[in-house]
């Protein structure tokens, strides 16, 4: 390549062709195009073709680019574009991926016994023979789940009163049909409202789209199949109707059948959104009402299905405004952001007129609530966050006392600081058991909660030492009922510590919670720092046997919960911290909390990253901002090519994501993006940390070609590029491989690699006192 040709090629082109360029962008355009010829001067790594692909931000005839887009559009070189395949299947990319793969497996051969002692000590913390706390349906029947030693998946058990029990489904036997076993994934098993009939849902592809399977449970054998649907799937109002959803071309689920079982019928269509922003899902209450849920980033619109088969709309989309629905016979109760309830307030109405809302609890500066209601015929539950950790309130439907909103006609969502104190409630807030957990850090969400009419509500507690626990809270008597605690082989609780620090933000807005699993028992050897940081998902501190392996060798485990997640609410932490124009401040809070570790807490100790999915562009964002900062770096499907990913609407799930980072194609947008995509801001001639990326050929999620463009990238710029390793699996998607044995040896392969580069080969033995 003559750098003088390609210099000039980016200044003209953009001339000739009516278009502007700015100096960053120059600057991106000359590293995409230059990198071919650093590869091809070293030795090791697969070095890819450059096939330049000029990629237009704007409008584009023909294309929905989404409001306002930029005229004339800007534009970016891209050398690697080639690498994309929708169809998978191209010769001369699975050639270069194999590659990618034989040069890792070259790099990493030598771990093959570190794999097999993780995988070993990984295996001996997992209670092969295992089943879950049955719960009832009010079908006449309890169901529940097992595992057996050396079977990759569960099997789906039921017992009716005076009856034997019944394998209804066994997922093994599914996965020995397909032709990926380890890649069976079955992501909803649905009985029908008598149980006399099952529906599951099944992908082998790792793509998410799946097939449906009705069984007759009497018999078990296979009654129907529907192909290619969305994954989403309820049962109607009886054992004959069932509900699903399907995707569009760019794989969006956007349309709800109704499918009658056994009636040679034609699927019929009752609903389709085809506004790109929004995705589409079905779900069945407790009292038996389906509801249709279509969503944006930001915005919600719910239907439900009345007594006559209608649709009823509850209330219409208003961009900014979320809202979801329980329903208890004739009544809605509703959570929504309305009328500047900015944490979410609950309201009221009744079927008859869903839109007239009536504020039963308004929002609160302290409490966030999220998008979770469950409403029973005694009372409505509610989830959300409180003081930076999740937390469960109900408020009893029981009492007259309880919920008697006053009839205001001309004043629907009223806001509450208009409200007389006799309409609003208290939410109570549900206590953990004392004698499981001791102190405010706990993680709690609702379990199997399958029954309208129950006195009971069932729970999940964790906490970061503390294994999943299964539990009944009783309203009525505030009484627990612990039903289990996960068992854990060769774990001892008591030889762990975890901790919560706040780290001050360097904006001096927030404090960023931190939080530490360490054995106090061995010398620190290494700290490796998690976070995720975007969709206001919340890290909750909850526990994970596959991290004793790093903590049992001296490497505290770190948590950061930075924004753009949820952690101390939707709004405050995502809203407006997290997201489009503030999206960095994702990336500075994470590296204010290594820096509060490397200096204050561990001092000179060394860190690891890991961050998947959004995460990857977190902790790509972090190399490229502090590459000496961190030793290694494991990025797991990382999402890295932000610009050319957001501003191609053909590429699956990209339209709906511009309600998260914002679209490229607007000026508005196009600079900021710019400066944060990871793959675009290398910083060349410098010494990166080592990295691990991990990827899945089938991925919908994050595509394949976004890491692997990545590799090739970091490696023509920074001055260790055999550091820099791809590892492809040919078979999964964007969740790894199904298979529990599978997961356990991707996870053993990751940390072998990782512990590798964190402490010397012959100091990654555990310590003489570890229990296995």
């Amino acid at each position: 390549i003559d750098y003088g040709i390609v210099w000039l090629t980016v200044l003209i082109e953009p001339i000739t062709m009516g278009m502007t360029i700015s100096l960053m962008e120059r600057r991106s355009v000359v590293t995409l195009a230059m990198m071919s010829t650093s590869c091809a001067l070293s030795e090791g790594p697969p070095i890819a073709k450059i096939k330049p692909k000029t990629v237009y931000f704007g409008k584009v005839e023909g294309e929905d680019r989404g409001e306002n887009p930029m005229d004339p559009p800007k534009i970016l070189e891209d050398g690697y574009f080639w690498m994309r395949d929708d169809k998978r299947k191209d010769a001369e990319i699975l050639k270069h991926l194999e590659k990618e793969n034989a040069f890792t497996h070259s790099q990493t051969a030598h771990l093959e016994s570190s794999r097999q002692k993780l995988y070993a000590e990984m295996l001996g913390h997992l209670k092969e023979d295992d089943e879950s706390v049955p719960f009832a349906d009010g079908s006449g029947f309890v169901y529940w789940w097992r595992t057996k030693k050396g079977k990759s998946y569960k099997e789906y058990w039921r017992k009716q009163e005076g009856s034997d029990e019944q394998c209804y489904l066994d997922v093994n036997a599914v996965a020995e049909k397909l032709d990926k076993p380890k890649m069976c994934d079955v992501s909803e098993v649905s009985p029908s409202p008598q149980g006399t009939r099952i529906a599951y849902t099944v992908d082998s592809s790792g793509y998410e789209t799946y097939e449906i399977r009705i069984l007759d449970a009497i018999n078990n054998e296979i009654i129907e199949t529907i192909e290619n649907v969305a994954g989403s799937i309820t049962w109607g109002k009886n054992e004959n109707i069932l509900y699903y959803t399907r995707h569009d071309k760019a794989h969006r689920p956007y349309q709800v059948f109704k499918h009658e079982i056994a009636s040679g019928k034609s699927d019929t269509l009752i609903f389709q959104d085809d506004d790109n922003l929004f995705n589409v899902e079905v779900w069945r209450d407790l009292d038996a009402t389906v509801f249709i849920l279509s969503a944006s980033k930001d915005t919600s619109e719910i239907h439900f299905i009345d007594t006559h088969d209608n649709l009823q709309l509850v209330r219409a989309r208003e961009v900014g405004v979320e809202y979801t629905v329980a329903s208890a016979e004739n009544d809605l109760y509703i959570i929504a952001n309305n009328n500047n309830q900015y944490n979410r307030a609950l309201y009221f109405a009744k079927k008859k007129a869903p839109v007239s809302w009536h504020l039963l609890v308004p929002t609160s500066e302290h409490r966030s609530l999220s998008d979770q209601i469950l409403a029973t015929k005694h009372f409505v539950v509610v989830t959300g966050r409180e003081d930076g950790f999740a937390r469960v309130w109900l408020l009893e439907t029981d009492k007259e006392t309880s919920i008697e909103p006053k009839e205001l006609p001309d004043e629907t969502f009223l806001p509450a600081d208009t409200k007389k104190k006799d309409q609003q409630n208290t939410l109570k807030l549900v206590p953990p058991p004392k004698d499981l957990v001791s102190s405010e850090a706990y993680f709690v969400c609702l379990d199997a909660n399958a029954q309208y009419n129950t006195e009971s509500l069932r729970l999940c507690f964790s906490t970061m030492k503390l294994p999943k626990s299964i539990v009944d809270f009783f309203p009525k008597t505030n009484k627990h009922e612990i039903h289990k605690i996960d068992s854990i082989p060769n774990y001892d609780a008591s030889l762990y510590r975890t901790e919560r620090l706040l780290v001050d933000s360097r904006d001096g807005r927030e404090r960023i919670p931190l939080t530490l699993l360490w054995r106090p028992d061995l010398k620190v050897r290494g700290v490796h720092l998690y976070s995720y940081g975007s969709y206001s998902i919340s890290l909750e501190p909850i526990f994970a046997s596959s991290r004793l392996p790093l903590v049992d060798r001296g490497i505290v485990y770190a948590i950061a919960h930075v924004r753009g997640g949820g952690e101390m609410g939707k709004h405050n932490w995502y809203e407006t911290q997290g997201k489009y124009k503030t999206k960095k401040n994702t990336f500075y809070d994470f590296i204010d909390c290594a820096k509060h570790i490397k200096h204050i807490v561990y001092p000179n100790a060394k860190i690891s990253i890991e961050g998947r999915s959004a995460g990857g562009l977190l902790v790509g964002n972090a190399c490229n901002l502090e590459p000496s900062l961190f030793e290694a770096c494991l990025a797991g499907v990382p999402f890295v090519d932000l610009m050319v990913t957001m501003c191609d609407p053909s590429i699956p799930l990209t339209t709906e994501e511009w309600k998260e980072w914002g679209n490229p194609n607007q000026a508005e947008f196009f600079d900021y993006m710019l400066s944060y995509s990871p793959i675009n801001n290398i910083i060349p001639n410098t010494k990166y940390p080592k990295m691990l990326i991990v990827s899945g050929l089938n991925d919908p999620r994050v595509a394949y070609w976004e890491p692997a463009k990545w590799a090739q990238c970091l490696r023509s710029q920074v001055t260790n590029p055999n550091d820099i390793l791809l590892k492809m699996d040919m078979d999964s998607g964007h969740f790894s491989a199904a298979d529990r044995y599978s997961y356990l040896r991707d996870t053993a392969y990751d940390y072998a690699w990782l512990l590798s580069v964190m402490l010397p080969s012959s100091d990654t033995t555990l310590p003489d006192n570890f229990p296995l």
